[in-house]
């Protein structure tokens, strides 16, 4: 993923999470939200994801919007990635080096 991927994909994560803040306290369509939601977020962050179905643990709808889930996952995934408070590298930097066997 490149950098100005990264941010774009980061835009549409907080993106859901303010529609969680506003939209979501709404019974029914909380619950719905935070389902397609979660597949929005398998989409664009891979098994990270997932960790957005935390918010279904909140039946009431009202508790979880204002926690920015989305937006955590994208930081949290960003900063493993190295988009975050990094320099510019390119992709073969970015790499780990192999591993040595011991001798």
């Amino acid at each position: 993923m490149t950098r100005r991927g990264y941010w774009i994909r980061f835009a549409v994560s907080l993106a859901i999470d303010l529609l969680d803040m506003t939209f979501g306290r709404i019974p029914l369509f909380g619950s719905l939200g935070e389902g397609v939601g979660s597949l929005v977020l398998m989409a664009l962050w891979g098994p990270a994801g997932l960790l957005y179905l935390g918010e279904l643990a909140d039946v009431t709808d009202q508790v979880d919007g204002f926690i920015p889930t989305a937006t955590l996952i994208a930081l949290i995934v960003g900063w493993r990635q190295g988009h975050i408070l990094r320099r510019r590298t390119p992709e073969s930097v970015r790499e780990a080096p192999p591993a040595l066997d011991p001798p």
